[in-house]
């Protein structure tokens, strides 16, 4: 998977993990999500909440999401381009005569990528629904999810996206739009898209991160983290130090969010050490992952593990 994608998807997450873990448990009901759109219901609010608060995906309007709007296939290719992290502005032609300004680069990066094609070798007919068909090649080719593929009860996949669609299914990322009718011919709306596209990076984050069991606070500067199982031997501490992002919310009420730095994985690769915002003369909670550490280094540096 593309590089730059996995160290987005572990920023994105600490930030909206932040979002809600500092919000107290008695104050959930007044918790405010990060758009203001109106017609958000509940059945779409935490992806388009992570979404829209990542920079992700945009509303049709300062007030609407158009939740229930058909998706395009040229705003498909904007959306995937950008959360991919993908070079749309040196991406090699593909060809098309039907692209625009707005999404050209993206469609360009897409193909080049091995994401996309055109309908006709030149044209991509951007201002067409995107179906649930090639929604799944989109997201199973984006997300590399060929491994989970499983055959699904549904009668109307087949052809060239039945590979596809079963990547979706095994991985549980989608269902079917009955028990026996997966939808495949039929248009995506905005609002489907954002919980499939939220489910496939939630998936991500899943599938490639170890999870943090616990953390020590070495210093006022330095963290330990233990992971759960040993870090793969393809992953350098250098990759794995720019996974890291540190959020500390202080007593007044301001949040310090910070890099990991000069990370170093112990020699049977359980836990990673790194420097980060030094945070001398500051009390608070530090966030990584779905750690809470509390810290007070206004007097004396403090020593706190948390499991």
């Amino acid at each position: 998977m593309f590089k730059s994608f996995k160290q987005y998807i572990a920023t994105a997450a600490t930030i909206v993990l932040l979002a809600t873990a500092a919000v107290p448990a008695y104050a959930e009901s007044d918790y405010e999500p990060s758009y203001s759109f109106t017609d958000v219901g509940s059945r779409y609010a935490e992806a388009v909440d992570f979404l829209y608060a990542t920079g992700i995906i945009n509303g049709i309007s300062t007030t609407k999401f158009g939740t229930g709007q058909n998706l395009t296939r040229g705003d498909a290719a904007v959306i995937l381009a950008d959360t991919l992290g993908l070079d749309t502005k040196n991406a090699k032609n593909a060809g098309f005569k039907d692209t625009f300004p707005r999404i050209a680069g993206s469609v360009n990066a897409l193909v080049e990528a091995g994401i996309v094609s055109g309908v006709t070798a030149d044209r991509y007919e951007p201002k067409e629904p995107l179906t649930r068909g090639a929604m799944a090649k989109f997201l199973n080719l984006s997300f590399e999810l060929s491994d989970y593929a499983t055959e699904t009860p549904f009668s109307d996949v087949g052809g060239v996206f039945k590979e596809h669609i079963e990547a979706l299914y095994g991985s549980g990322i989608a269902s079917g739009k009955t028990a026996t009718s997966y939808g495949t011919k039929q248009n995506i709306s905005r609002g489907d898209f954002a919980n499939l596209l939220y489910n496939s990076i939630m998936f991500s984050i899943d599938d490639e991160f170890s999870s943090i069991v616990s953390a020590d606070l070495i210093d006022s500067k330095t963290m330990r983290i233990h992971f759960a199982e040993a870090v793969p031997e393809d992953y350098t501490a250098e990759d794995m130090t720019e996974y890291m992002l540190i959020i500390a919310e202080l007593e007044d009420g301001q949040y310090i969010t910070s890099a990991a730095k000069n990370g170093e994985l112990s020699s049977d690769r359980m836990s990673l050490t790194f420097t980060h915002t030094d945070l001398a003369g500051e009390a608070g909670t530090l966030y990584i992952d779905d750690l809470e550490l509390p810290f007070n280094y206004k007097t004396t540096q403090e020593v706190t593990e948390t499991n």
